[in-house]
């Protein structure tokens, strides 16, 4: 009994302590006289309640936006998992990839970048022809000198030389601000949005974005990329999601400005251009007004095309044209042109609006195939890789060279020996890639400097 008057007495003395400070920080003992008595007014004690309820609330919906997520995460690899095995029906050991056909390796892996955790794991692709280029990212830099990650990246291309064959795609995600993946060694940079956001006209952002090309493509050039996933150019819109876990786009966007948007985009490509480095537009359909992560789960873009028209896709549109610039496809649903599958592997979304409609003949790549959006998708990863590569996108990345490289490349083969691949389409982008990326001198078509009246008005603070 006593110990039961011990416990409800100290339980008391610790509900007062954890809510006292919720209101008066450093006054949570002002409310003692000195017998020890309470003297709190009764509006006292409803604004502790109302503070400590207010705060239970709080934390209930973190813990709600937490379980959604995990829920989410939980579903996606589950699916992932169910969808791995649809295709291809027989999955290749990676010896058995590298020791396939040559001829069918090499042109099949001519549709591949991927990321890879050491040099060494990457060097046997090379070697095999595998692959059209490699993704460096922070692992593979982090706590190096630029000078040894150049050196890794040439003995590639030394390889690739020694063979007769074209440069090797070096892929990057150095956007600027927290995407930065190559900071250190390279110098960090913020990103494009904060280098414009208190400039007044034109010719003041035009000078700022090309100086800081400038210095992002020779950081780039010295250490052999080639290629850098950048600029963002899907718009501001709206305030940041609590389902967007890693995507954020809001920071990343540059403006809400279209127009502006599509401006400095072109300025960024074009000084890029001028160091034989190719800019990727991002994230085409656009992810300013998806809440999903794409992570984790594809996203739904359910605005009408008209509405896109002159808005989301209008930056895309004016820029991805010009010679040397690729365009990133990402894992989102358009809904009014292909409800069923993420854009990144939509026959309908790549030859009914970015091929015809936008007269684009430019390089197409994917965003990372390793994503929960294609993972889980119905198709799974190989088979949305068939559809990728049949619907004429040029290039899939793959961010990690593990089990999901080799169900990809399962699928592939398995496909290519059923006749399953869209030949027609596999040349026009053997052709583009030949014409845009596998050059022997790092010569890029030079780009036009596009006109004020091709971008858009000029843009009021």
């Amino acid at each position: 009994m006593i110990q039961t008057i011990a416990r409800a007495v100290i339980l008391a003395f610790l509900s007062v302590a954890l809510l006292a400070p919720i209101e008066g920080g450093g006054d949570a003992h002002a409310g003692y006289s000195k017998s020890g008595a309470r003297k709190y007014s009764a509006r006292s004690a409803r604004a502790k309640y109302k503070a400590a309820r207010l705060y239970r609330n709080r934390l209930a919906r973190r813990a709600a936006v937490a379980a959604k997520a995990q829920a989410a995460a939980a579903k996606a690899a589950q699916a992932s998992a169910e969808a791995a095995t649809r295709r291809p029906q027989k999955l290749l050991t990676r010896a058995e990839i590298l020791a396939s056909d040559p001829a069918r390796l090499e042109r099949l892996g001519s549709r591949l970048v991927v990321g890879f955790a050491s040099f060494s794991e990457v060097k046997p692709l090379v070697e095999k022809k595998a692959i059209a280029g490699i993704f460096i990212t922070d692992h593979n830099v982090r706590g190096r000198k630029a000078a040894d990650v150049a050196k890794d990246i040439q003995d590639l291309q030394d390889i690739r030389r020694a063979q007769g064959m074209p440069r090797l795609i070096v892929a990057a995600d150095q956007e600027g601000g927290y995407v930065s993946r190559l900071s250190p060694p390279l110098k960090w940079q913020p990103t494009l949005g904060m280098i414009i956001a208190k400039l007044k006209t034109d010719s003041e952002r035009e000078k700022a974005v090309r100086e800081y090309a400038e210095t992002q493509a020779r950081e780039l050039d010295r250490l052999g990329i080639t290629m850098n996933f950048g600029p963002v150019v899907d718009l501001r819109l709206g305030q940041p999601s609590r389902d967007d876990g890693e995507t954020r786009i809001f920071w990343r966007a540059i403006d809400s400005d279209p127009y502006l948007v599509a401006k400095v985009a072109a300025w960024y490509c074009d000084t890029l251009t001028k160091f034989n480095i190719i800019c990727t537009l991002k994230h085409f359909p656009g992810l300013g007004r998806v809440a999903r992560d794409t992570h984790v789960a594809s996203g739904e873009l359910a605005a009408k095309e008209s509405q896109l028209e002159l808005s989301d896709w209008l930056p895309f549109r004016r820029v991805m044209t010009q010679p040397g610039i690729a365009t990133m496809v990402g894992h989102v649903r358009v809904d009014a042109v292909d409800k069923a599958t993420p854009a990144s592997f939509s026959d309908a979304v790549v030859n009914t609006v970015m091929r015809p409609r936008f007269e684009n003949d430019g390089l197409l790549i994917t965003d990372d195939f390793s994503m929960g959006a294609v993972t889980g998708s119905k198709d799974g990863l190989g088979g949305a890789a068939v559809k990728a590569v049949n619907a004429g996108i040029d290039l899939i990345l793959l961010c990690a060279l593990d089990a999901h490289f080799d169900i990809l490349m399962s699928a592939l083969i398995e496909a290519d020996a059923k006749g399953e691949m869209a030949h027609a389409r596999e040349a026009e982008s053997q052709e583009r890639l030949k014409r845009y990326v596998f050059v022997d001198d790092r010569e890029i078509p030079p780009s036009t400097p596009l006109q004020a009246e091709q971008l858009g008005p000029s843009v009021s603070p």
